[in-house]
């Protein structure tokens, strides 16, 4: 392992709870993430939140180029240093949710991330809403949990599942436990591998469907047909709810995942690019 204990003793620092900070230290598992992000086709690589860069060293030599956007200021500067004699990195010491995306290649990128846990389905979010039909692939890391639930492994629909699995095909390529990490968490990791499907589908409609499956979700206590008609009529609702074969009493959690596109399609004027 990565004597990594020591590294950050000698900068003066700890990891910062509040930035959700977990140093990959397991050697193998830095080779085989690393072996996947440089065998991709893509010559450029966004890390989010690169770390101490056990990573970022590992692929440096092996792309045409790096961006690195990492949040904690000391580790900004440390990274500045470390690869001061690299002329294809560029570090950007800001925060990812803050981010503007429109200024990456949107054609020869790969995204990776090991993802705060406090904040990763947000930077998934903004994922799929910003590389909406793009041929941008993303390979991120996740506790075990949400994982789970993007990958649909667990029965009960949710809002996270249910727009990620509609517009990417999305595979687990590798499995970490607690003491992958220091400090270790206290919960395991899945490492998810996202591919744009070709969707037809315009921003204004993604942004309508994150409304529409909020909507949905508003109260899991609540039937499917109580929640819609805080927006919808209730008439037309139950009409297609009976066309789409939805019982209209169930909970949104209890209803297949791939129904609620449809549902979505029949409520509202969508779009067709």
């Amino acid at each position: 392992m990565l004597k990594i204990n020591e590294e950050l003793k000698n900068l003066g620092i700890k990891p910062n709870k509040n930035l959700g900070q977990n140093f990959l230290i397991r050697k193998s598992k830095i080779k085989k993430i690393s072996e996947l992000i440089s065998e991709h086709k893509s010559q450029e690589v966004l890390e989010i939140g690169p770390g101490l860069g056990a990573l970022t060293s590992e692929i440096i030599n092996k792309k045409k180029s790096i961006i690195c956007i990492e949040k904690d200021k000391n580790l900004y500067e440390y990274l500045n240093i470390k690869f001061k004699e690299n002329k294809n990195i560029k570090l950007l010491n800001e925060d990812i949710l803050k981010t503007d995306f429109s200024q990456f290649n949107k054609r020869n990128l790969l995204i990776f991330g090991n993802l705060p846990y406090n904040i990763s389905s947000k930077i998934l979010n903004k994922y799929m809403d910003f590389f909406l039909n793009s041929e941008i692939d993303g390979i991120f890391m996740f506790q075990k949990e949400v994982a789970d639930k993007i990958l649909k492994k667990k029965t009960k629909a949710s809002q996270l599942s249910i727009r990620s699995n509609y517009f990417f095909n999305i595979k687990e390529v590798l499995k970490l436990k607690e003491i992958d990490f220091w400090p270790p968490p206290k919960i395991k990791s899945s490492l998810l591998y996202f591919s744009p499907k070709k969707v037809s589908f315009s921003q204004k409609n993604m942004k309508n469907l994150s409304t529409f499956l909020s909507i949905s979700f508003s109260s899991n206590r609540k039937t499917i047909i109580n929640n819609l008609i805080t927006k919808y009529d209730k008439k037309k609702t139950l009409k297609i709810l009976s066309k789409l074969n939805i019982d209209p009493i169930l909970r949104p959690e209890k209803i297949k995942p791939e129904l609620f596109i449809e549902l979505f399609k029949e409520l509202e004027i969508i779009d067709c690019c």
